[in-house]
């Protein structure tokens, strides 16, 4: 009985309940086949869905018994891009997407009345990404969840102990991955915006044990390319200025490229005392924007400095990608003013004198 006992105990604590475990595990999973920008790399899913491919047998000829489905949600996702429509190498392939939609209800009618475990979203190894980010990896778990239920109509559980195999990621890949990471989340702090959550989610997958070497190299730099171009989304412009007066007034253009409206803090730096310059908070983007502020600048010496220009969260935290303003204040003191402005009248009055007196001369 004790034996017993410790056996359902190490059940639960993966979170498979007894009735799960007397059942067959079917798994449904692969490699990503879609790079961060949205682009099918090859059609080879298309190959793997039909009723002969890897996918396509485990759907089309189920065996008449109960089982326990541990699915990745982003590769369902994947395949109902293709039930939409796609293109590869820019020509629509009609048969794939034929394919991925009878793939789809196969799918569906097959687990319907089964348990369905989703995976964190992309299949990462679930140890690596507990110990680079267990926050997100709650996040890929809850995101995969949801996505799951979307595509199948129906609920489904999400438990942790269900992946296998470990990643081979590199350290400077994981260090990549880190920081895209904390790109994508400080974003998320300060916009609402549907890609930003989607990118996020689709992160975990260079974590997938089935990639291979070049596999990993290949999307962990379409991801950072990816986080680069939806952060430039969310900027300030830089730009450079002259500044002519001890108080100018500095114009400052941020523009927000996502569909939804934000509120923003604005954090600015100067890199030297030559000028100070006041932090601007709550400042109010709409959807698809470009808007111009006016701030104030005090100059207290002549020169050149940079002012480093981010967005802020509520919580003061730094966001997105620094821009520079490069100011270049050339202010003449007023005493130094009014002596070079005498200085010119008294040329000019010698001037006007000496023309006087040689007119004379040449009369005589």
């Amino acid at each position: 009985m004790k034996k017993v006992a410790i056996v359902l105990l190490a059940l639960i604590a993966l979170g498979v309940t007894p009735a799960d475990a007397a059942t067959p595990v079917v798994r449904i999973t692969d490699k990503p086949h879609k790079d961060f920008e949205g682009k099918f790399r090859n059609n080879e899913l298309a190959t793997l869905i039909t009723p002969e491919g890897k996918l396509g047998k485990i759907v089309f000829n189920p065996a008449n018994s109960r089982k326990t489905w541990v699915i990745d949600p982003a590769l369902i996702d994947e395949i109902a891009d293709m039930a939409d429509g796609y293109s590869i190498a820019g020509e629509e392939d009609k048969a794939g997407q034929l394919a991925a939609q009878s793939w789809l209800f196969a799918l569906k009618f097959t687990t319907l009345k089964n348990s369905v475990i989703a995976l964190p979203y992309g299949n990462p190894d679930q140890s690596l990404a507990k110990r680079l980010a267990p926050s997100e990896l709650r996040f890929y778990s809850l995101f995969g969840k949801q996505q799951l239920e979307l595509q199948l109509g129906r609920p489904v559980i999400a438990e942790n102990g269900w992946s296998k195999g470990a990643s081979r990621l590199s350290s400077p890949f994981r260090a990549l991955y880190t920081e895209n990471r904390r790109m994508l989340t400080g974003l998320s702090t300060i916009s609402t915006a549907p890609e930003i959550t989607a990118l996020r989610a689709r992160l975990g997958t260079v974590m997938n044990p089935v990639l291979d070497e070049s596999e990993r190299v290949f999307f962990s730099y379409s991801a950072t390319r990816a986080v680069q171009a939806m952060t430039a989304k969310l900027r300030v412009i830089p730009g450079r200025y002259q500044l002519t007066s001890t108080t100018a007034k500095l114009p400052v253009t941020l523009v927000n490229s996502f569909d939804t409206p934000t509120v923003v803090n604005l954090s600015l730096i100067p890199l030297n005392s030559r000028i100070t310059i006041e932090n601007v908070n709550n400042i109010q983007l709409a959807a698809k924007s470009r808007q111009q502020l006016t701030l104030e600048v005090n100059v207290i010496a002549p020169g050149s400095v940079l002012v480093n220009a981010q967005f802020m969260n509520s919580e003061g935290q730094l966001v997105g990608e620094q821009s520079e303003l490069a100011l270049s204040a050339t202010i003449i003191d007023s005493r130094v003013a009014w002596f070079t402005t005498a200085a010119a009248v008294l040329l000019f009055l010698g001037a006007i004198t000496q023309s006087v007196r040689r007119v004379r001369k040449s009369r005589k």
